[in-house]
């Protein structure tokens, strides 16, 4: 299995984008760390939601001069039970230069878990490891309205 077979609904961003993108360039606009308890006994089980800008660059350019974006999009992850979180540098623009996922083998209990990494870009990063990952959807980007002055 390819690490992104682990994540349920990963078949959502290959039909977006016809492939398994790197997200090279793409942005991490939102996060969200939750530990409110959701299970019968009350226990917590940690989850962190990520909202990931990211498209596929083709080789034309724009009228802008840039080159042009297809299937601009953002993918809406939840990856549960997680651990060894850490975040750095959340700022204006939380560019990544990919999405590293990497299978592990729990030593405990032998199951897969998965190793997610928003690799460096400028200044933002982020890592951790899931037990439980999965797309919540994906839909078009829309630039956000500019702000009242």
């Amino acid at each position: 299995m390819q690490a992104h077979e682990f994540i349920e609904g990963h078949e959502l961003v290959i039909a977006r984008f016809g492939l398994w993108p790197s997200f090279h360039d793409g942005e991490v606009l939102r996060i969200i760390l939750d530990r409110s308890p959701r299970v019968p006994d009350g226990a917590s089980i940690p989850s962190v939601e990520v909202h990931l800008r990211g498209w596929i660059m083709g080789p034309e350019l724009a009228e802008d001069g840039h080159y042009k974006l297809h299937n601009d999009s953002v993918i809406r992850f939840l990856f549960e039970d997680i651990s060894e979180f850490e975040l750095e540098g959340f700022n204006q623009q939380n560019v990544v230069t990919s999405l590293n996922l990497e299978l592990r083998d729990e030593p405990q209990s032998g199951a897969n878990v998965l190793h997610v990494e928003f690799e460096h870009c400028y200044q933002f990063c982020c890592a951790f490891i899931a037990r439980w990952a999965k797309v919540v959807d994906i839909r078009p980007y829309a630039e956000p309205p500019a702000s009242l002055a």
